[in-house]
């Protein structure tokens, strides 16, 4: 009796982790691509900025517009969760602005909650549904 359990723990055990590894495409749709932000909150982003956005290995990077920034993320289905973003700390007066677009943008990403991919382009969405939107670079 003890040798049958054993047994059926075992091929319970495995058929989860095969379950596990086939369920859903587990294939990030996000990985290995890189964009440049052409709007946020509804806004065109600044002339004479640009704000990159590359996911790879499981880190996103790019520039803010000034700052270079850099974290982790994580995707499931529709659902994109940003850590916390490391950024380097230098000081751009222009274009007049480009500042605070930075600050908004960085904390965008640190509160996106979801993604799409539509017609070409990333659209990543707060909670209130105002969304950054990204063009391939």
């Amino acid at each position: 009796m003890h040798k049958k359990y054993t047994r059926m723990l075992i091929m319970t055990s495995l058929f989860m982790v095969i379950l596990a590894s086939c369920g859903g495409s587990g294939k990030d749709p996000l990985e290995g691509t890189s964009w440049v932000l052409i709007s946020y909150n509804k806004s065109n982003a600044l002339p004479g900025t640009s704000i990159t956005l590359s996911f790879q290995d499981g880190q996103v990077r790019g520039s803010a517009g000034c700052n270079s920034y850099g974290g982790s993320y994580q995707v499931a289905e529709d659902k994109i969760e940003v850590g916390a973003l490391a950024i380097t700390e230098m000081a751009c007066l222009e274009p007049e602005g480009v500042m605070d677009q930075e600050t908004t943008f960085v904390q965008f990403m640190q509160a996106g909650e979801r993604f799409q991919l539509q017609d070409g382009r990333l659209l990543i969405f707060r909670a209130d549904g105002e969304a950054l939107t990204f063009e391939p670079q």
